[in-house]
């Protein structure tokens, strides 16, 4: 009896938005290159600025999100959409080239649940090549990637899990431990490129103490048992100077 291979999945991208006028349109066109989506979605959460007709003239559909906060935003636009993949990209960075051929490959033959890309800065600064170290090592010590590796899961895991995690921050690393419930995430070599911007408006120690004591903070809560919560106490402590 011959055998068919399975289709590749069809994937949508979903770009949380806030004000994002200056890159919204080239981390749009990153996605279509190539025509590979099925959907690209931009969540926005109230600009004032002209993301959001940016944005459709770059070709995405807008979702005028009823709440603020990253995960919120992601998962209210996610129950308007229809693809078997979700793919995560923040609006300071651009997707890779041949990035969505990547993920179909690997998910279309194995089981795995979903994962993340590399990821660069630029322009790169010794300062943001120590972050990307770190980042890369805390991903291959973990198995955790954060939201700047525009990270991708199966459909079939979020609704095992009960769909994205609504939360206004940590939802990155929420997902990383779903995925990692549901299987092996892989890590993709192709590089997601990001800008620097977060990292140049605080002083680098302060950067990096900060996301370290989140990550860990969560990480722990999660190991006692805690539910993860809306994620507003990160968002606070993230946020405010």
């Amino acid at each position: 009896m011959k055998t068919h291979p399975a289709p590749f999945p069809t994937l949508t991208a979903i770009i949380p938005t806030l004000n994002e006028e200056a890159g919204i349109a080239e981390a749009v066109a990153s996605l279509a290159m190539g025509g590979c989506f099925l959907d690209i979605v931009v969540a926005d959460a109230g600009s004032t600025d002209a993301t959001c007709s940016l944005a459709e003239a770059a070709g995405a559909r807008v979702v005028r999100c009823t709440c603020k906060g990253r995960g919120l935003q992601i998962a209210e636009a996610w129950a308007t959409c229809h693809g078997d993949v979700l793919v995560v990209l923040h609006a300071d960075a651009r997707f890779p080239a041949h990035g969505a051929d990547a993920i179909r490959k690997i998910l279309a033959h194995s089981a795995v649940p979903g994962g993340a890309f590399s990821m660069g800065f630029s322009p790169a600064t010794a300062r943001t090549r120590l972050i990307r170290g770190l980042n890369h090592l805390r991903c291959h010590t973990t198995g955790i990637s954060f939201g700047d590796q525009c990270q991708f899961v199966r459909r079939s895991v979020l609704d095992g899990s009960g769909g994205f995690p609504p939360m206004k921050l940590m939802e990155d690393v929420e997902l990383s431990l779903i995925m990692k419930r549901a299987g092996k995430p892989v890590l993709l070599p192709q590089r997601v490129t990001v800008s620097p911007r977060r990292w140049e408006a605080t002083p680098f120690s302060r950067g990096v103490t900060r996301v370290l004591f989140l990550f860990f903070a969560y990480l722990i809560r999660r190991k006692m048992g805690r539910p993860p919560g809306d994620g507003g106490w990160y968002h606070k402590k993230y946020y405010t100077p």
